[in-house]
């Protein structure tokens, strides 16, 4: 969202993740970090790639907000952003729809992480809410992927892996995988194949 801000020439203040004092914190998240999430987003919009952010977040203190006020933290999203992507995932849907009736076969959708601190139960709802739409894509045939890690331990929290055409183990290696990074274990398997 900060990095969205800064290349639309506003603001987004990330209250506590973006404060250099608590660098020492899981949740801070480091200036480097957003010059490459705006790498990124530039790439994608090029690309005709429709990012979808939230529109508010849960609080620390349970509370619903617009913004992240200095001093606080997010931990979920929040109602309106849910909102929001149940109906971005209704509009993925039909465009999915529309591709397999061209003879295009489906889209896919690639789902790696979740929207907050899912391990407690009051910041859970962005999480499990979300995990109900993969389902919802699958079953309208749309071929859905997750990335193993938290949001392979999501879905199995929430749902379960019929929902979704495959759960990966490893949500960093797919990612790097899906990106340009060669991964050594499928590189060395592929060397010995050559030879």
């Amino acid at each position: 969202k900060k990095a969205v801000a800064e290349l639309d020439g506003t603001t987004f203040d990330m209250g506590e993740t973006g404060d250099p004092a608590k660098s020492d914190s899981k949740i801070y998240i480091p200036p480097e970090r957003i010059a490459q999430a705006k790498e990124m987003v530039q790439k994608g919009r090029s690309n005709g790639v429709e990012f979808v952010l939230p529109v508010d977040f849960i609080l620390g203190d349970g509370n619903a907000s617009d913004t992240i006020p200095n001093g606080a933290a997010q931990f979920d999203v929040g109602p309106k952003t849910i909102e929001l992507q149940a109906q971005k995932v209704g509009e993925f849907i039909n465009y999915s729809a529309e591709k397999q009736k061209a003879g295009k076969g489906p889209a896919v959708c690639f789902h790696n992480g979740v929207f907050g601190m899912f391990e407690k139960e009051q910041f859970a709802n962005g999480t499990r809410k979300f995990v109900d739409q993969l389902k919802r894509m699958h079953e309208s045939g749309v071929e859905v992927y997750v990335g193993g890690g938290e949001g392979g331990a999501a879905l199995m929290r929430y749902g379960n892996e019929t929902w979704v055409t495959h759960c990966f183990t490893a949500g960093g290696t797919i990612l790097k995988a899906l990106g340009t990074q060669p991964i050594p274990y499928v590189k060395a398997l592929y060397l010995l194949t050559q030879k």
